[in-house]
């Protein structure tokens, strides 16, 4: 006979009871290299606008506004420098927790949340890396649960994220071999 008593408010756990572990202290790094690749592009794009721009046809407005071209670079500087700065503002703010039935992921700095992707609903897992996470022996993983989306968990270790992909994946087997539903023990 089925069954489904009441919990209290109290009874039920947070997720600050949690041991959240961090993601690699290198993904900072990592993260920061990127923005200066791109922004590096930006920069030399931008500074062969500004000498056409300079040395062209629009010369004259240059002459006519001469601040205009400080602001623009003061604007682009200020922005470089937080985008620099942002990684070790939000990293340290992410991180995931492995349970029985389910995988935690919180991210978010102003705007945060908990993401549960319980295994019974998993499909697959995989495991990625660009050339830049290889440089710094990272990893992210991906769960896909049924109904489609994905979930990625950006930053693991290497090591970290194969094993997470293969306890994910044996979690999953698992519970398709029992049959049963993990919730309430009955047959599927």
């Amino acid at each position: 006979m089925f069954v489904n008593p009441q919990v209290p408010p109290d009874a039920l756990p947070t997720a600050e009871q949690l041991d959240w572990q961090a993601l690699h202290p290198r993904f900072v790094r990592r993260l920061q290299l990127g923005t200066l690749i791109r922004f590096s592009v930006f920069a030399g794009i931008g500074g062969g606008v500004h000498y056409a721009l300079a040395t062209g046809g629009l010369a004259a407005l240059f002459r006519a506004a001469p601040w205009l071209p400080v602001i623009a670079w003061s604007v682009f500087a200020a922005l470089s420098f937080w985008a620099l700065a942002w990684p070790a503002i939000a990293v340290p703010r992410h991180g995931y927790a492995v349970r029985d039935r389910d995988i935690l992921y919180r991210s978010g700095v102003l705007w945060r949340s908990v993401r549960a992707i319980p295994f019974n609903r998993v499909q697959h897992t995989k495991t990625d890396s660009t050339p830049l996470d290889r440089r710094f022996g990272l990893a992210n993983l991906s769960v896909f649960p049924a109904g489609g989306g994905g979930h990625k968990i950006r930053g693991l270790g290497r090591e970290t994220a194969e094993r997470l992909r293969a306890y994910v994946s044996a979690r999953i087997e698992a519970e398709s071999d029992s049959g049963t539903d993990p919730v309430f023990g009955e047959p599927a």
